[in-house]
C-alpha cells in the first residue's frame, strides 16, 4: 500500500489516508493510558510488560501516530517512531484486536512513512518479528524485506530495536 504525495492542509496532514470510518493523527494529550492499555491487550504471551512510566518515556522521545475510529472516537491503534540519522526507526505497532484486518495496521505505516520521506529517511527500520509469522508476513506484504542489522548506520535510542545489540538481532527494512 503506497503512500501518495497530498497537500498539508491544517492540522490533518493525514487526511484521506485512513480506512473508512478510521481517522489518523499524532497523539494527543491525555492518550498514553488508552494507547498502552491496547499495547498490553496486543502483547505477546512472553513479552517483557511495559509500566506507565516506560510508556511514557517512549513516547516522549519519539512521534506517535494515532488511529480514531470515527463511531466509537477512541483510539483503536497506534505506531511509535523516530529518526536516527538516514533510518527512521518503528518501535512500536499496534492495533486493538477487535479493529485488525479493516487496513488500519498498514495506514498507520503509510503515515509513519509520509513522515519519514516529509523529513528526508531513506528507510523505515523496525525489528524483525522473529518467531511470529503472521505478524512478518504482514510487514513484507507492505514492502519490508529483511536487512543485516550491520547494513544500517544507527539503532533508536529507546524502546524494542534500541535493546538488540549492534550488530545482532534481525531488522526489516522499506526504502521510502
Amino acid at each position: 500500500m503506497g503512500v501518495a504525495a497530498r497537500p498539508i492542509s491544517g492540522r490533518k496532514p493525514f487526511r484521506g489516508m485512513a480506512p473508512k470510518g478510521y481517522r489518523l493523527r499524532m497523539m494527543e494529550p491525555g492518550e498514553a493510558e488508552a494507547l498502552l492499555a491496547i499495547r498490553r491487550a496486543s502483547a505477546e504471551p512472553d513479552a517483557q510488560p511495559l509500566d506507565m512510566a516506560d510508556f511514557i518515556r517512549l513516547i516522549l522521545t519519539h512521534e506517535v501516530y494515532v488511529a480514531v475510529a470515527k463511531r466509537e472516537d477512541r483510539a483503536v491503534g497506534y505506531a511509535v517512531a523516530g529518526g536516527r540519522g538516514p533510518v527512521y526507526w518503528l518501535v512500536d505497532h499496534r492495533v486493538a484486536a477487535d479493529h485488525r484486518g479493516r487496513g488500519v495496521g498498514a495506514a498507520l505505516l503509510d503515515s509513519v512513512s509520509l513522515r519519514a520521506r516529509w523529513f528526508d529517511h531513506r528507510a523505515l527500520a523496525l525489528p524483525a518479528p522473529v518467531g511470529r509469522d503472521r505478524i512478518a508476513s504482514f510487514y513484507r506484504r507492505l514492502g519490508f524485506m529483511p536487512a543485516s542489522p550491520g547494513d544500517l548506520p544507527l539503532r533508536p535510542d529507546s524502546g524494542p530495536a534500541a535493546e538488540m545489540p549492534v550488530m545482532g538481532g534481525p531488522v526489516m527494512v522499506k526504502w521510502v
